[in-house]
């Protein structure tokens, strides 16, 4: 198995092997990534491939102060919102008067554990534009104000898409959960 600067190494050198075992390694979890941005799998698949050209074009500017792994990520997390914008599909404009979604006041309220699958599926029922700014920040780890110059928007927009995602979540998960109750799953 051949170490990350090695792969890098060999990939700067145009070797074939090292091209397919930096695939290899990262091309599932990149995929997943593309698909979490895009549901609809072909657009996933084109954004997967193109960001794949640049990370390969560009990794002679990798600079080893991340991991390649943290490095590659930004780089598919961008292509992806490239993607919805070409799909032109990534517009931020919010209706506050449809937001009615409240947080509990007392935060004990909040489950102790929550069901990772249930919550991925209930993501799907978000409008996508909160979709975004949520997994950008919570999955991601992107600040406001790098969300904010992501997606060209100011930083209080990313801040109150945030609080609406949240909330739109939370509120969708409690409805989960009274169904699971109400038919004792």
């Amino acid at each position: 198995m051949f170490s990350e600067k090695q792969i890098i190494e060999g990939c700067l050198k145009g070797d074939r092997l090292s091209q397919k075992a930096l695939y290899n390694r990262f091309a599932g979890k990149m995929l997943a990534i593309s698909k979490r941005y895009l549901y609809d799998l072909e657009h996933a698949e084109d954004a997967f491939q193109d960001a794949f050209v640049k990370v390969f074009h560009h990794l002679k500017n990798f600079n080893f102060q991340s991991s390649l792994e943290t490095w590659m990520t930004r780089i598919f997390i961008n292509e992806a919102i490239n993607k919805l914008r070409s799909l032109k599909r990534l517009t931020l404009n919010v209706n506050i008067d449809d937001l009615s979604y409240q947080l509990p006041e007392n935060k004990t309220e909040l489950p102790d554990n929550f069901d990772y699958d249930l919550v991925m599926m209930l993501l799907e029922k978000i409008p996508e534009n909160y979709r975004i700014v949520l997994m950008l920040y919570a999955i991601d780890g992107f600040n406001h104000k790098e969300i904010a110059e992501k997606l060209n928007m100011p930083e209080s927009t990313s801040r109150s898409s945030l609080t609406r995602a949240r909330n739109m979540l939370w509120q969708l998960y409690k409805k989960e959960l009274i169904k699971h109750e109400s038919r004792g799953i």
